[in-house]
């Protein structure tokens, strides 16, 4: 006998899905205005943060995009309509149009069926046949604080992208409109398609190496606007840096 959801159990669903509708509606356009003006961000119209969602400052969330535990970092941005879960996104990121994949199936000989009644316990979509969870439907960047999905810092993701959990996107990578990420993506590297493959490289294996241990998204807003006319030139920015030891 499979395990259905109870009547008790029914009717606090239904009282949730209320409560979320009347302060999705009511109470989170106030709360939409404290975050903009305490973190000094844009949260563009019918947009909606889920819990665990945190702004880190000057970020913008395009029109009817959705957050729910997503950690953005300083001066990030992502366009309208992306649907982002579970997901930690780095520094003056640029995201154009994204959407998360979070969950997996058995497709590989793990049971004889992909639903998860057979293999999951939770009985997430209403009841399930399994005694106990056997199969892991979800793969974590870190675990620790439900991230599956770690996208790191000066990255550029382009309109319709989908990237799958488990995923880490590396520093100032750039992934192609209409990619389908299904696997790390290196820092500074190239990388389009369906599913998508590396296809060059931003700048030379030394520019690289030396941009990964400046880290200038850490280096905070007061170093950043006294540098940011080198950022023009990027065959010359090193050497604008001078021998001040400020790297």
């Amino acid at each position: 006998m499979s395990k259905m959801e109870t009547t008790g159990q029914f009717i606090l669903r239904k009282l949730s899905d209320a409560g979320s509708f009347l302060y999705r509606k009511l109470v989170f356009p106030f709360v939409k205005m404290g975050i903009e003006r305490k973190r000094d961000s844009i949260i563009g119209k019918g947009a909606y943060l889920y819990k665990g969602t945190v702004l880190e400052g000057r970020d913008y969330i395009g029109d009817k995009a959705e957050l729910s535990n997503v950690k953005m970092g300083y001066s990030s941005y992502i366009g309208r309509d992306s649907i982002l879960s579970n997901a930690r996104v780095g520094r003056y990121t640029c995201i154009a149009g994204l959407e998360t994949a979070i969950g997996r199936h058995p497709v590989k000989g793990e049971c004889m069926s992909v639903h998860p009644a057979f293999y999951s316990a939770a009985a997430q979509y209403g009841y399930s046949y399994a005694k106990e969870t056997y199969y892991e439907e979800v793969k974590y960047t870190d675990k620790e604080n439900g991230i599956c999905i770690s996208i790191g810092n000066d990255v550029w993701i382009g309109k319709g992208v989908m990237i799958a959990d488990g995923v880490t996107v590396g520093d100032g990578a750039v992934i192609g409109a209409g990619s389908l990420v299904l696997s790390d993506v290196e820092p500074y590297a190239i990388y389009a398609g369906t599913p998508a493959r590396k296809t060059g490289d931003r700048f030379d294996k030394d520019t690289v190496r030396r941009l990964l241990e400046l880290r200038w998204w850490d280096k905070g807003e007061a170093w950043i606007a006294a540098h940011a006319d080198d950022y023009r030139r990027p065959d010359t920015f090193f050497n604008s840096l001078g021998d001040t030891n400020d790297t």
